[in-house]
């Protein structure tokens, strides 16, 4: 399989940045945003549909929760006049969106939003980072901070979804200089809150993690990505072009969820103590994660070495592409460098490509599990 190869003339996209910050920032901006909106749309509509409800909800609030930042960045590099003022803004805010339009109302001569406007966007960022400083809540599993204090409750979909498109539009009004439409509109009735509770779990997401293993926590989040991704992949009224770098996120996030699953196998001969504790929070496919699940792989013989090395050579390409997991999620770098400009990529391929790596590690997570199930049951034998 080759990542580059262009089998489907009818499923070529073309990557070529403008080299305009604000104008490449804003435009994947939208592209988050549309994806994270059919996904939302999606969840809604199937109300009933737990997984929908439960998984598929957290990954179309990652994808709206990414396009505020994108927007709000796009936003700095309109009206920061240096690129060193834009790339220490950068550096200094990260993912935090509070601190962007903090950045952003100091910066600006711009006036595109009233008193009530701007009260309740910054009200919403801030209550936005509470919950989710670093961006990764709705990445990764809940870490034990979030399951204090949330474990167990319900989030109100509608009104947490309504919420997020309002302060998505709030932004998006300062991108077009005011120019929205009536749809988009400011809605003063809502509360400038990122989560709102349900006091029950009926079409709404369930905030539930096992005590007992991790797993379920990267069930709930490898299924919403996994779904979601073929979701988006197959929805019709977003261009190829649109949905191409939300979905290569997905699937570069999906795959080191998979690759960090398999560190918490119960396998005897598993990951070691010590990669346990210093990698299991790496983000570096090739050094750091699929280094120790391959040494764990290859003492068992029913995982094929054939297809090992094979998925071996395409994880290695992904992680020359994307080292760090951020190459998909940003026209450029915290320096404003392009890098990942020029290029023609065959979506269906990719699609290929990229479901085979999760294929491949979903059947070795099911084998291994197998595999401690009857030594446990020797164990238990004697």
């Amino acid at each position: 399989m080759d990542f580059w190869k262009i089998k489907n003339k009818g499923a070529e996209v073309a990557i070529k940045w403008s080299r305009d910050s604000f104008l490449d920032y804003k435009k994947l901006s939208y592209q988050f945003n549309d994806c994270g909106y059919k996904i939302l749309e999606e969840v809604i509509q199937n109300g009933d549909n737990t997984d929908k409800s439960d998984m598929w909800f957290l990954t179309g609030i990652f994808l709206i929760r990414h396009s505020l930042e994108l927007g709000l960045k796009a936003l700095l590099c309109r009206v920061l006049p240096r690129n060193r003022d834009i790339q220490d803004a950068f550096e200094k805010c990260g993912h935090d969106v509070s601190l962007l339009l903090k950045k952003y109302d100091e910066a600006r001569h711009e006036n595109f939003l009233d008193n009530e406007e701007k009260s309740w966007l910054s009200k919403y960022c801030d209550s936005l980072e509470e919950v989710d400083r670093k961006s990764d809540v709705f990445r990764f599993p809940f870490d034990d901070k979030f399951l204090l204090k949330y474990r167990n409750k319900f989030l109100g979909n509608v009104q947490v979804a309504n919420n997020l498109l309002q302060a998505f539009f709030l932004v998006k009004k300062c991108l077009e200089m005011g120019a929205i439409t009536e749809e988009e509109e400011f809605n003063n009735t809502l509360k400038p809150e990122f989560f709102i509770f349900a006091s029950n779990g009926c079409r709404n997401c369930y905030l539930w993690q096992s005590r007992s293993s991790l797993d379920e926590g990267f069930y709930v989040k490898i299924k919403g990505y996994t779904e979601g991704i073929d979701f988006i992949y197959q929805a019709k009224g977003i261009p190829n072009e649109d949905k191409l770098y939300p979905l290569l996120f997905m699937f570069r996030n999906n795959i080191e969820l998979h690759l960090k699953i398999l560190f918490y196998s119960r396998v005897k001969k598993g990951v070691s103590k010590k990669a346990f504790k210093s990698k299991r929070k790496s983000h570096r496919i090739k050094k750091d994660l699929w280094k120790n699940v391959k040494n764990m792989l290859v003492n068992y013989s029913a995982i094929s070495d054939e297809y090992t090395e094979l998925v071996e050579k395409m994880l290695f390409e992904i992680d020359k592409l994307d080292k760090n997991g951020d190459i998909f999620r940003y026209p450029t770098s915290y320096s404003l460098e392009y890098r990942f400009d020029d290029k023609t990529l065959d979506l269906s391929n990719i699609y290929v490509y990229l479901k085979s790596i999760v294929c491949f590690l979903e059947y070795c997570y099911d084998t291994l599990d197998d595999i401690a199930d009857a030594e446990q049951d020797i164990r238990d034998e004697y």
